[in-house]
């Protein structure tokens, strides 16, 4: 159905049927705007869904925002948004052979290259996390040739890092700061990466400016924290640290609590002993 005709028949067709009902009694026309919003909200029911899931999401409430795009998804009328949005909810969560199956079909199912591209970016993070980051490498480097967002740059910024890649890996965490300079997984990528390249000054400038920002993910105050530890800065690597441990950690984490603590207790160690 195109635009046009879809306007016609969900729109101007049921304003004339209103405007009718209200010319034959002022009830009709008030119970007539009444049916019209309530079969409005049974189509629309599957996109409700999904936009309360992703205020959900926003919110830090995971579990209700699974539950409420699992039922957008269910609906059968689900876009290739959504799907791919429930499995990226069921990878964060640890279901990862579940998220697989949804992401899978959701590339399948895709009728555009950016549909495609969307729910291959979160399927790739799914390898990365079964163990096969060359597969994952692969697959977001042929997304971000056509695909480029913030969120794909932070994944593949990341990866190709823990690939150990490090020409490749600057390369492409410099054209993701290009990108969007200000996104804090960017800025962290590219810091950490600094740190691990040796160039303690651009790291000392990028951590700075990603630490102003408050970020909600440990990662950051971590990769901070093993910055400050390697320049001696042991009390300030040990307040870093414990901001970490006071963020959510999920199973996308690159990190585990236990990591934090024990190098939060090493650090302890260490401004007892200078």
């Amino acid at each position: 159905m195109n635009k046009l005709l879809r306007l016609f028949v969900y729109a101007v067709i049921p304003i004339i049927l209103i405007i009718v009902l209200f010319r034959l009694n002022i009830w009709f026309g008030m119970v007539g705007i009444v049916l019209f919003f309530l079969i409005v909200a049974a189509v629309n029911r599957n996109r409700i869904y999904f936009i309360r899931g992703k205020i959900q999401y926003g919110r830090g409430n995971l579990d209700e925002a699974i539950k409420l795009i699992r039922k957008a998804v269910n609906s059968g009328r689900a876009s290739i948004e959504a799907t791919a949005s429930y499995g990226f909810l069921l990878f964060k969560t640890g279901h990862l052979e579940e998220a697989e199956e949804v992401l899978v079909k959701a590339v399948q199912k895709s009728g555009t290259a950016d549909q495609r591209n969307y729910a291959k970016s979160n399927l790739a993070l799914v390898l990365w996390k079964k163990g096969n980051i060359d597969e994952a490498l692969a697959m977001l480097k042929e997304v971000i040739s056509e695909y480029k967002t913030t969120a794909v740059y932070g994944s593949l910024g990341y990866i190709a890092i823990e690939k150990g890649d490090l020409d490749y890996a600057m390369k492409i965490n410099l054209e993701a700061y290009d990108y969007n300079p200000d996104d804090p997984i960017i800025l962290d990528n590219l810091a950490h990466l600094y740190h691990l390249t040796g160039d303690f000054e651009k790291a000392s400038e990028l951590f700075e400016k990603l630490i102003e920002k408050n970020p909600r993910f440990p990662e950051a105050y971590y990769d901070y924290g093993s910055y400050l530890e390697d320049t001696g800065k042991y009390e300030k690597a040990f307040e870093m640290y414990g901001r970490a441990l006071s963020c959510p950690f999920y199973f996308n984490s690159t990190i585990t609590k236990d990591q934090v603590s024990e190098r939060r207790d090493k650090v302890k160690s260490l401004i007892k002993t200078t």
